[in-house]
């Protein structure tokens, strides 16, 4: 049961760190202007072109948000994984917030993993005792 909690916690770990350098970079490239990104809108079959800025500004802002919450839940998987047999019901709570503001299906599977048997863990450990 501890082999499983800790690979699915680091499997979550890995692929959510992934993603969270993906976000940087992509809010990087976009804040330096180097992605050229062209916004258009249409309202009853008109078409209208956003200004560079305003398409600028949307991208860099989208991807800052995405890559605090992507760190944010990243970090809550980390503080579990190093809670994870200390405090079993704060890893168990950790992981379970994290999954759900992951925002990264395979994170929110393994780390869901994670907390279900964190929680069985403890189950089974308050029974022994």
């Amino acid at each position: 049961m501890e082999k499983l909690i800790k690979v699915t916690s680091l499997i979550g770990i890995i692929i959510q760190s992934f993603l969270t350098l993906l976000f940087l970079i992509f809010l990087i490239l976009s804040a330096t202007g180097i992605i050229q990104p062209e916004l258009t809108t249409t309202v009853n079959g008109e078409q209208t072109i956003q200004s560079p800025e305003t398409a600028q500004a949307t991208f860099v802002t989208i991807f800052a948000i995405l890559f605090v919450v992507s760190l944010a839940s990243d970090l809550l998987g980390i503080i579990a994984m190093k809670k994870l047999f200390v405090n079993n019901r704060a890893s168990d709570i950790l992981y379970i917030i994290g999954a759900v503001i992951s925002a990264n299906l395979l994170t929110f599977i393994a780390w869901l993993i994670s907390g279900i048997s964190v929680l069985r863990y403890n189950k089974i450990g308050k029974e022994v005792s």
